[in-house]
């Protein structure tokens, strides 16, 4: 079986916010090409040469229950980027286009060269899009 992820689903507070903050991120970060869908339920999504990502509006009793890294489920997704300069690049456009800047472009120590930016969506959930040398 080869590895790699499909696709990943995620419901958000606000669709409407969402959708805007994740048209403009998606096709920054390869996935390109847009999609919607109505039925069986609502869902907009970006997909690209390794995959898709899906948004949808949560079920309205659920609707305000607020995203946190350590519930039991989703931590955080990470994205990968080609370079340095994309990852600088992509931080300044983030907090206008909806999002929010947790930890501003710097190098980590989880191995040689891991260099990222952390963030949030309008809903709170966590990313990050992070560069190291193969």
């Amino acid at each position: 079986m080869r590895g790699g992820i499909d696709h990943l689903m995620i419901n958000c507070n606000d669709f409407e916010a969402a959708a805007r903050f994740y048209s403009w991120l998606m096709p920054k970060i390869g996935y390109p090409n847009s999609h919607t869908v109505k039925e069986p339920e609502p869902l907009t999504g970006w997909s690209g040469d390794h995959g898709s990502i899906w948004i949808s509006p949560p079920e309205k009793r659920l609707s305000r229950q607020a995203f946190h890294k350590r519930r039991v489920g989703l931590r955080e997704i990470a994205f990968r980027a080609d370079s340095r300069a994309q990852i600088d690049e992509l931080a300044r456009e983030i907090e206008p286009n909806g999002g929010k800047i947790l930890d501003p472009p710097r190098e980590y120590a989880y191995r040689p060269g891991y260099y990222s930016v952390f963030f949030s969506d309008p809903s709170g959930i966590k990313l990050e899009v992070v560069h190291y040398p193969d």
